[in-house]
């Protein structure tokens, strides 16, 4: 019999940006978003979408992370219906994200939940992938999400930190279900870096973005813990 679903924030939980913003500085954000924006590129499995990855491993004694070997990043068909099943190869972010002020300063903000995740389930290493998803929409058209609607993720923590979105989006509003998938919450990211928390005890969505004119992004930093089946 499968165990339940490990609840570390209830099913989600909404942290605003100001949070994440203490201790850093306006041109810390700016430096970040340039780099952020240095390391998009198209997403070979999406023309909505532009994105870059990097997997590193946690080490939660010492709360250091490393480069992980296996630069690969695999969801089951349960979790994503639309692309889980295979595995897939993004686009790299830079090494250089591992020293980075403002990456590991946010990373101590999420040592908390992770540390929590690490000493209910007895795990001295975790496995991390970090994803730089920008989403971006001409007016009249959508950019959305890999899987489209509610789901539950295969990991069992996930950070989404908001980089940007641009005055003239509309959409991307992020919903929250039971398992029955009637959406109970409705939130939107709108600062930098406000974050969504979420466990595997609830499912969640992101609409599709649009435009009320011109272009339209919404930039997200993806912190995902990932589970064993993940591992390919």
């Amino acid at each position: 019999m499968r165990a339940p679903a490990l609840s570390i924030v209830d099913g989600f939980k909404f942290v605003p940006g100001g949070h994440y913003m203490d201790g850093l500085t306006d041109t810390d954000y700016v430096q970040f978003f340039r780099f952020y924006e240095s390391q998009i590129q198209a997403d070979p499995y999406a023309d909505v979408r532009d994105r870059g990855m990097i997997k590193i491993v946690y080490d939660r004694a010492s709360r250091t992370i490393r480069k992980n070997a296996n630069q690969s990043y695999f969801q089951s068909y349960a979790a994503n219906d639309s692309d889980g099943g295979r595995v897939r190869v993004f686009p790299p972010i830079s090494d250089a994200l591992i020293d980075d002020r403002t990456f590991l300063h946010i990373l101590r903000q999420n040592a908390p939940y992770i540390d929590e995740y690490c000493d209910r389930t007895d795990k001295a290493e975790l496995n991390i992938s970090v994803h730089f998803i920008r989403y971006k929409a001409d007016m009249g058209r959508a950019s959305y999400s890999s899987p489209i609607w509610l789901h539950v993720d295969d990991e069992p923590l996930v950070f989404i930190h908001l980089i940007q979105l641009t005055d003239n989006a509309i959409g991307a509003d992020s919903v929250i279900s039971e398992m029955d998938s009637k959406p109970t919450n409705v939130l939107r990211l709108s600062e930098p870096f406000d974050t969504l928390i979420v466990d595997k005890t609830k499912k969640h969505a992101v609409t599709p973005l649009g435009s009320r004119n011109g272009m339209a992004y919404r930039d997200v930093m993806l912190i995902n813990v990932e589970a064993e089946v993940q591992q390919k």
